[in-house]
């Protein structure tokens, strides 16, 4: 039976929003969401990043989003779809790359479904739109273009990756292990892997030297070069190595049955000298990210996404190689519908269990401010300020870069100079405070309080203050 190309594509997409449509509608999923949300509302109304809008995230993020509020008129529910859109994206790009490494329909197949399952499981790990999930569709689109491609092209794959890198610079991962395969693919042509090593190099080079023109055309060098290496620098993160190897031991347990079921089918498979070579290549992928992963000393769970599209591929490679009769018998599709749609009902019953709070303290705001007047969240719930469409009044979108110690050592902020911006800003009518977060009792709250005074409680979470 001929394969049609629209195929896949509409399966891979259908069932990513057969999954994850339950989580849709809820404001909050997490916080890091959150501020690239309201960091593009803020770039949307004229300000530049790392001179108005602060945070640790590279620009790239912030700047995605603002395409995406602009394509989606800013509804949560859209955002979430385009985020669920670039899975299905990367789940199609990687059932591209199978099917070249194998030859076979049914290793696409199953790498596709394997990533869209593993990005929508849990929350830390693909539920909630992070950064992974969108710079995976560069990254696998630049392994589609180089390693398992006929006609390699190295200059589009460097370009790809170096969008990758100005969302977030852990792409490098992905860009040494191409780099390191076209070495060894020319191996025995020095003429060709320098010419094309420079075609890759010059690509990965082109958006990262786009973003160094743009802030130096505003005079923001200094700026680009504090916020981007040293405050990553100042951060003292010393995790003992037997905690970070938990950490990644907990990812391999997450997603063992998987990872099980991948190895069966290698131990039980036969591969071609190719194949084999293609299993090593991936090998080495997982190993840099993961390097990448632990060396930060961090142990978020959203950072071992970039993970998955080795994993789905190192499944899919496996799984449809050896049992490829088993993958076209007919209860396979049945089995997949019924997990996609149990799944999305069970999203949809947990997500409207959590209720909903930032929009609860939106509708209670709503109708006490002016429309030229806003508020400041002294501890969280940024999102509120997308939900009313206020702007924020100080650079920092994310609240606890002013009230955790270790933040405000390394972005060396000014918290008297920050709170005498917000009193003597005209147009800040309220301070929000969340009451269960005890982090929250700092010098910038103590100032604060003393030009605001007690309005309302909120939810049973929050207290509202205004101006005295």
């Amino acid at each position: 039976m001929r394969h049609r190309s629209w195929i896949a594509p509409l399966l891979f997409f259908t069932l990513a929003v057969a999954i994850r449509w339950g989580s849709f509608s809820v404001s909050v999923i997490n916080h890091d969401e959150s501020t690239y949300i309201v960091g593009a509302d803020e770039l949307l109304r004229g300000e530049v990043y790392l001179r108005d809008v602060i945070d640790t995230k590279p620009v790239g993020i912030f700047w995605l989003y603002a395409l995406l509020i602009k394509v989606t008129g800013g509804s949560i529910w859209m955002l979430r779809l385009a985020a669920t859109t670039f899975i299905a994206l990367g789940a199609w790009l990687l059932s591209v790359v199978a099917r070249r490494a194998t030859g076979q329909l049914s290793a696409g197949y199953v790498a596709g479904l394997v990533y869209i399952l593993m990005c929508s499981v849990y929350t830390y790990y693909g539920m909630s739109p992070n950064t992974e999930i969108f710079f995976n569709v560069f990254t696998i689109a630049a392994v589609a273009l180089t390693v398992v491609a006929d006609r390699k092209q190295w200059a589009a794959a460097g370009l790809l990756l170096g969008i990758g890198c100005v969302i977030k610079p852990f792409v490098a991962a992905e860009a040494l292990a191409i780099g390191l395969y076209l070495l060894w693919f020319y191996r025995q042509h020095p003429a060709h892997m320098i010419g094309n090593g420079l075609l890759l190099v010059g690509g990965f080079i082109l958006p990262v030297a786009a973003v160094v023109g743009y802030y130096a055309s505003l005079g923001l060098l200094p700026e680009l070069w504090f916020y981007t290496v040293e405050v990553g620098a100042a951060y003292p993160v010393e995790l003992p190595w037997l905690l970070r190897l938990k950490f990644m031991g907990d990812y391999l347990l997450r997603y063992s049955p998987f990872i099980l079921l991948g190895a069966a089918a290698q131990v039980k498979g036969r591969f071609t000298r190719g194949e084999q070579t293609w299993l090593l290549y991936l090998g080495l992928e997982a190993l840099l990210v993961t390097v990448v992963v632990l060396l930060t000393g961090k142990r978020f769970g959203h950072y071992q996404i970039q993970l998955h599209p080795v994993v789905a591929l190192y499944v899919g490679t496996c799984v449809g190689l050896v049992w490829d009769d088993v993958l076209r018998r007919r209860w396979v599709l049945w089995a997949v519908a019924i997990v996609g749609i149990g799944l999305g009902i069970g999203h949809a019953v947990y997500y409207a269990g959590k209720g909903d709070q930032p929009r609860a303290i939106a509708r209670e705001i709503d109708g006490l401010m002016e429309a030229d007047k806003t508020f400041f969240g002294i501890n969280g719930f940024q999102i509120v300020h997308h939900l009313l469409d206020r702007p924020v009044p100080v650079p920092y979108v994310h609240s606890s870069l002013m009230f955790l110690d270790h933040h405000i050592r390394a972005f060396e902020i000014d918290v008297p100079a920050t709170a005498r911006s917000v009193v003597d800003n005209p147009d800040v009518g309220y301070l929000l405070l969340r009451t269960r977060d005890t982090a929250a009792q700092t010098p910038l709250s103590d100032t604060l309080m003393q030009h605001f005074e007690f309005y309302r409680p909120i939810d049973g979470c929050c207290e509202l203050y205004r101006r005295r």
